[in-house]
Formats: structure tokens, C-alpha cells, sequence
């Protein structure tokens, strides 16, 4: 058995770490538009699905997205009544973002990620436990790496 050139090695990972990325691009993109909203902004939602309330500042932060990117995308967002702002209750000073109970997003939400879940699941049955921990260090990794290069570029159109 001959050993793979390195190089092709390299070149194939780049190849499918784009196919990949666009797949998860077009994929939030079609998810989006079952919502009438952008993939960035579908994407804010899931955010305060996980985290609950918290400032636009926090949305910034884990998007890295900058201040005026993320105070454009929620006045979009609470126009379209998905979210609403109300004062800190533990800082006047500061504004917290909620997320709004909405069924028909819930709905598409269940029908557009159930089915996509569940190939996850059995995608995942394929792999043993050190593999599995391998590829959510890479997932996590590459997650930070994007947060990074997102924060660097936003810099960039300032």
C-alpha cells in the first residue's frame, strides 16, 4: 500500500473544507428564508435560543460580528418580531435582548432541523468514541478559527 502524497492530502482537505462550508452556508441560507430572515440572522436566534437573554454585546462576542453589524441585525429582528430589547435588570445602563415565543418558527424550525438531526445521529453511529472525541475537537477548533477570522475581517470594513 503506497502512502498518500501529503500534498494531495492537503489539497483534497481543501476541497472539502469548502464543499463542506458552503453545504452549511446554503444549507442556514434555505433555513433562513423559511423565516423571511437572512442565514446570520437565523443563526442570531439560535444563539438566544442557547444562551437565553443577553446584551447585543454578547451577541457580538460570540458571533464577532461588530457593534453596528449586530445593532442592525436585531433592529431587523425585533421589526420582524422575533426578538425584543428591554433594560438589564441589573444594569440600567445596558440592554438586553430576548428572544419572542414564536410557534411558526418553533414549527418550521422542528421540520427543517428534525429530519437533519436525525441523519447526525445515525451519520454518528459510524464512529468509536476516540474518533468522535476527534472530530468535535476538530469541530470546536475549526468553530473558534471562524469566530477569529469573522472578528479579523469585521475589522477590516471599519
Amino acid at each position: 500500500m503506497t502512502q498518500a502524497d501529503p500534498a494531495d492530502q492537503v489539497a483534497n482537505a481543501q476541497v472539502l473544507g469548502r464543499e463542506f462550508a458552503t453545504a452549511i452556508v446554503v444549507f442556514h441560507e434555505a433555513v433562513g428564508r423559511l423565516l423571511g430572515l437572512s442565514a446570520v440572522e437565523r443563526k442570531c436566534l439560535d444563539l438566544l435560543q442557547r444562551l437565553g437573554p443577553v446584551t447585543a454585546g454578547a451577541v457580538g462576542e460570540h458571533t464577532g460580528l461588530t457593534t453596528g453589524a449586530v445593532t442592525r441585525m436585531l433592529d431587523r429582528l425585533a421589526k420582524a418580531g422575533y426578538v425584543r430589547r428591554a433594560p438589564d435588570p441589573h444594569d440600567r445602563r445596558k440592554v438586553v435582548v430576548h428572544l419572542l415565543p414564536n410557534e411558526r418558527m418553533d414549527a418550521l424550525m422542528a421540520m427543517a432541523f428534525g429530519p437533519f438531526v436525525d441523519d447526525l445521529g445515525t451519520i454518528m453511529t459510524h464512529y468509536d468514541e476516540k474518533e468522535t472525541r476527534a472530530i468535535l475537537d476538530w469541530a470546536s477548533r475549526t468553530t473558534g478559527a471562524l469566530i477569529t477570522s469573522t472578528r479579523r475581517i469585521s475589522g477590516l470594513d471599519a
